[in-house]
Order: C-alpha cells, then structure tokens, then sequence
C-alpha cells in the first residue's frame, strides 16, 4: 500500500469527501495508482478554516480517467474543467491533524526548515510516496489520539 500526501485547495475538500472524486491539472497514472492512498492536505492560500491542516485519508477506487465536467467549486464558478484528470476515492478517514503539531515526529519531511518545498505539487513531498510509519502517525493525529 503506498501513501501520497496531496495538496488541495480548501473548497475541494467537500467534493473529495462527498463526490468521492480527486482531479488533478495533470495525469499524475505514473504516480498513483489504483487501491493507493491520498492523505489530504489543506493549503494555507485562501483557505478560511482548514488551512495548514490534514483533513483526511481517502483510497483510490478506479484507474485514471479524463473528465471535462465542471464538478469542482472553481471549475463551476468558470464553467470549465480545470482538474480533468480525475479518480474515484473514498474516505477511510477524516478529522483535523495540525500538520505543525506532527512535524517534529515525521520523518519524510528531511529539512524541517524548508517545509513549503515538501507541501507543494500532486504529488507533495518531492513526488515521493509517505513512509508508512508517516501515514500511521498521521492516522493516529487524524483519530485525535495526537
């Protein structure tokens, strides 16, 4: 099982938890694949309350797949698809993880001092998957037991 940390802008949360849909600008196949799993972060740009936080673990259902159907909050403000590669996900688990509160005890973050670089792109961490033991933190932070 291979974990990806993804970074989302805040409005797309509602979409990804409830649609049970991911899109991406890119085809990120070469990346993530079928049966992974995505860990959800929020980006601080525009965000009004998740903002610098983890808010869930969802799986990947399907294969990669393009769809140009305005689904997202931006896409349906412009009426056009701007994240048109596209996968089904389900949630395993949501919540609120401070990622700041977890950063000391993470080990794919190498250079604590350049975290920005590791928080950005699909997928973040340079493109690499999350260590397990990372992902399992993460779960625990997200089940509130951190």
């Amino acid at each position: 099982m291979t974990y990806w940390l993804i970074p989302i802008q805040e409005d797309m949360w509602d979409t990804i938890r409830y649609e049970g849909v991911y899109g991406y600008k890119q085809d990120l196949s070469q990346y993530i694949a079928k049966g992974d799993y995505l860990i959800i972060y929020v980006s601080k740009y525009y965000a009004k309350v998740y903002g610098g936080k983890i808010v869930g673990i969802v799986k990947v259902l399907t294969e990669w797949y393009h769809d140009e159907t305005p689904i997202f909050p931006e896409e349906k403000v412009r009426n056009r698809a701007l994240f048109p590669y596209r996968v089904r996900v389900e949630p395993v688990i949501t919540g609120v993880c401070d990622f700041k509160s977890i950063l000391d005890k993470i080990v794919f973050i190498e250079d604590k001092a350049q975290l920005a670089k590791y928080l950005r792109n699909a997928p973040a961490n340079l493109k690499r998957p999350i260590p397990e033991q990372d992902a399992k933190l993460i779960e625990e932070c997200l089940n509130g037991h951190i």
